[in-house]
């Protein structure tokens, strides 16, 4: 079944989660990240920035059994292929997080129709404390009529100095990091996060999704290499308010990766992620560190 511009404005029934210390730690543990302020439940521990990709999965599952012009299987081949994260304020352990979103936009490519999804996480005042952009292409689906999007309104995307220096493609980073990628990665995250899709963890639903393997989750490549950058640019976890990226390409289980550092402004980085292909499987990566928010 097609994708169509009346899909724009659906709401995704709202839930709620208690973001404990368990779930926050797990988390952690899982991209992997080991620095000390993820676990220190004696000064409080400090969210790892990518983890509102947890609770916001649950609301994705919780939306796939509502109505909706593609059919399950069609759903279920939804590949993540963009995400924008804006951390309005910290995350507090142990407080409850409601969770709600609306579909904003539909598009084209080549290989199918895409969606984006606006998730916006609210605290029991009210107060935003986190907003996701989260676009998703649907393989071999159509769009019927043109693209569109509501007139949301979302913080523009910082400039990216590196790529328009063709330092991208340059072969020279400032700084860059590899990370092995054990065969078992994806089973740890998608058990930590609580965030579980077969085609990760299951050779037979992966070869029946058109994968040769199992591949390590977009988020687990976004949110390590988040941990690779704050590291190497020497900003704490805690100072990041925004994270941004593309996927390109899969990163194979029992492989190795590696996070280049493109360039570094204003608390303005930006990164990207090549596979032992040598082809980059995240781009337009960008981590914004406190006080600079891009508004």
């Amino acid at each position: 079944m097609p994708l169509t511009s009346t899909m724009i404005g659906q709401e995704l029934a709202p839930i709620s989660v208690i973001c404990d210390n368990r779930w926050l730690m797990a988390y952690a543990a899982g991209v992997p990240d080991e620095s000390p302020e993820l676990f220190d439940t004696l000064r409080g521990v400090v969210a790892h920035p990518l983890f509102p990709v947890a609770p916001e999965w649950a609301l994705l599952v919780a939306h796939r059994s509502e109505a909706s012009p593609m059919s399950r299987e069609e759903v279920a081949r939804g590949l993540h292929v963009a995400h924008d994260l804006v951390h309005d304020r910290r995350i507090i352990p142990g407080e409850t997080i409601h969770i709600g979103g609306r579909i904003v936009g539909v598009g084209r490519r080549r290989a199918g129709a895409t969606q984006c999804t606006l998730f916006e996480a609210r605290d029991s005042t009210g107060r935003t404390v986190w907003r996701t952009s989260f676009s998703t292409l649907f393989p071999g689906v159509e769009l019927e009529g043109q693209p569109a999007e509501d007139d949301f309104q979302w913080p523009e995307m910082p400039k990216h100095p590196a790529e328009s220096a063709g330092l991208a493609d340059s072969g020279r980073p400032i700084a860059h990091r590899t990370s092995n990628v054990r065969s078992v990665d994806a089973h740890v995250y998608s058990e930590c996060a609580r965030i579980w899709n077969p085609i990760h963890t299951d050779a037979a639903v992966a070869r029946a999704n058109g994968l040769d393997a199992p591949v390590l989750h977009g988020t687990a490549t976004l949110a390590r290499a988040v941990s690779i950058v704050a590291e190497l640019m020497s900003i704490r976890l805690a100072d990041i308010v925004r994270v941004g990226g593309t996927f390109s390409a899969a990163v194979p289980l029992a492989s190795t990766i590696t996070i280049r550092v493109l360039s570094a402004s204003c608390g303005v980085i930006a990164f990207d992620v090549v596979n032992d292909a040598s082809r980059r499987c995240l781009t337009d990566g960008v981590v914004v560190a406190h006080p600079h928010v891009i508004a």
